[in-house]
């Protein structure tokens, strides 16, 4: 590895876009913009490739990527704009998560997930790092982000094709050995039950059997399967209702995908690692597709061909690593730095829409996200009850109970800033953590809740009283969530107090057990421990801060109003 591992998600990425767009002079160069969303767009440069360069580079993913990167972060293309925003960053303790995003479609190609970046004084890679999250970004018109999953087992879908009648198309069975990996690997994770659909079972990978169990809500899809680039487009050699090939185009299993109420949050397309014989070249365009158009958050497709012991690492250290965050860049940075000595470390390719690339939460976090749906659908309740000319009453109701949640959510993200911070700079982590134990204790003894109860009962006043006669000042959708969310967190078993009880209580029993281990003297388990942690109410934390955001945007709406 090039640069020092930082286990898990930091509290803070700076969030940074690089566009290219397509050529205006035929391919010589290439429009490239630099953007920090929320913060600035830098003026626009201009991106200069050497492909012949680049090519005879290939070899060598070292020299391939630093020549990259030396392109694409040229003083005339991006490198002014990247020095200014890494700086700025970096000043703020926080580090950098890249997304970029490729317009030229012949672009794609080029091993992007190789480039280095001026960092630090050095050239270092940017896809091979916990420090700087990589992915490439898929616009997606229309798409309403699903809710974080706390829910386990997750549920996996694993369809392994290998057809009778590969030789026909000039291609060779997945070995024996190859599934048998895969098996062992997917069955091994951890709150992860499986189903396969795989050739040469009862229940082989064809497209009506995929389409039934998309049906039934799967969050992660494993293709292991050849796919190829062919005219008219790509497609995948899955297995027909006799056992034959069935040459499966794009646009017949991306239907399949788009008429899922709820679509996987992620598909992994993984070629065939053993044949001698195999074809790859449809997961580059198809795992974009299967973003754009088919409603998954990220896609995992392989550029081309990788050794078995590498796709087997890779595998195997991507989905651990997910597991334990949730974080789908960070997963796959932390996957490829594993294979970095190989030289096909670089043929992973992640695609992803979100922002943040969180994938999945942790059931530590199923109380903040049910709380936080409500305070969500309250606000936008908010806004329609301010538009309407006898409003006032109900506009004055929710932003009190509002306000009262706004309180609520900046006391988690305050223990959970303290929390995080303990670990900074690592060697004084005892010291920090002894001071956050004696304030977390102080807090955790002394909390009751009052303000809490006192919001509750503003809630059942909203439910009984207010919201009944303010009916027609909301449409139907928005009239029954608010219906629905005021009576889920008003219910004595699931409700406002309990969520954020449990939430304090499994915050505090990992305090005690990570002091315990510092007190008996090992501290690198207690940070292991404190970093394990870390990661299940990562996921919480980010979104009680984007709640705090909304909910201080709503409530000054109002207050301008």
């Amino acid at each position: 590895m090039i640069l020092t591992e930082t286990p898990g998600p930091r509290e803070e990425y700076g969030l940074v876009e690089i566009r290219i767009f397509p050529s205006t002079d035929e391919g010589k160069t290439f429009p490239v913009e630099l953007e920090v969303p929320g913060w600035r767009s830098f003026p626009p440069g201009t991106l200069r490739l050497d492909r012949i360069r680049l090519i005879e580079l290939a070899a060598d993913p070292l020299a391939y990527g630093r020549a990259l990167g030396e392109m694409l972060f040229a003083d005339d293309a991006t490198g002014d704009a990247f020095r200014e925003t890494l700086a700025a960053i970096e000043a703020r303790g926080g580090a950098l998560r890249l997304r970029l995003r490729i317009d030229p479609p012949d672009l794609a190609a080029l091993g992007w997930e190789r480039v280095f970046a001026p960092i630090d004084g050095s050239w270092q890679p940017l896809a091979a790092t916990a420090a700087t999250p990589f992915s490439r970004y898929v616009v997606a018109q229309g798409w309403e982000r699903p809710a974080l999953v706390t829910e386990r087992p997750l549920r996996m879908l694993a369809a392994i094709a290998s057809p009778a009648n590969l030789a026909v198309f000039g291609l060779d069975a997945i070995a024996a050995d190859e599934r048998k990996a895969l098996h062992d690997l997917l069955d091994g994770l951890p709150d992860v039950k499986v189903t396969y659909l795989e050739s040469g079972t009862a229940t082989p990978p064809t497209l009506n059997a995929i389409r039934t169990a998309l049906a039934a809500g799967y969050h992660i899809v494993h293709f292991l399967c050849h796919g190829a680039a062919i005219e008219g487009g790509t497609a995948l050699y899955l297995e027909g209702d006799e056992g034959a090939v069935d040459v499966v185009k794009a646009d017949r299993l991306l239907g399949a995908f788009s008429l899922v109420k709820t679509p996987p949050l992620l598909c992994f397309l993984a070629a065939c690692e053993t044949a001698a014989r195999s074809r790859h070249d449809a997961f580059v365009p198809l795992g974009p597709a299967l973003v754009e158009q088919g409603g998954a958050s990220a896609a995992l497709a392989m550029a081309d061909r990788v050794g078995l012991d590498t796709a087997r690492l890779f595998t195997g250290q991507f989905y651990a690593r997910l597991l334990s965050h949730g974080v789908a860049d960070l997963a796959t940075n932390e996957a490829r730095a594993l294979v970095q000595d190989q030289w096909d470390w670089g043929v992973p390719l992640l695609f992803c829409r979100l922002a943040d690339s969180q994938l999945i939460d942790f059931p530590v976090g199923t109380p903040i996200a049910r709380i936080g749906g409500m305070a969500m659908t309250m606000n936008r309740a908010l806004e329609e009850a301010r538009q309407q000319y006898q409003g006032e009453q109900i506009v004055a109701e929710l932003e009190r109970i509002l306000s009262g949640l706004e309180v609520s959510f900046r006391n988690l993200v305050r223990l959970g800033s303290e929390y995080r911070a303990t670990s900074v700079p690592p060697p004084s982590f005892p010291e920090k953590y002894d001071a956050f134990y004696v304030s977390f204790k102080e807090y955790y003894d002394q909390e009751t809740f009052d303000d809490e109860q006192a919001l509750l009962r503003q809630m059942m006043r909203l439910k009984a009283e207010t919201l009944p006669r303010c009916r027609p000042l909301f449409d139907d959708e928005t009239y029954r969530k608010l219906v629905e969310e005021l009576e889920l967190l008003t219910e004595s078993k699931a409700g406002l107090v309990q969520g954020l009880g449990l939430f304090l209580e499994s915050m505090n029993t990992a305090v005690d057990g990570i002091k315990d281990l510092l007190d008996g003297g090992d501290v690198a388990a207690a940070i292991a421990k404190k970093r394990e942690f870390e990661s299940s109410i990562s996921p919480s934390l980010n979104f009680s801060k984007d709640l705090l955001r909304q909910i201080s945007a709503g409530i000054g709406k109002v207050q301008l109003a």
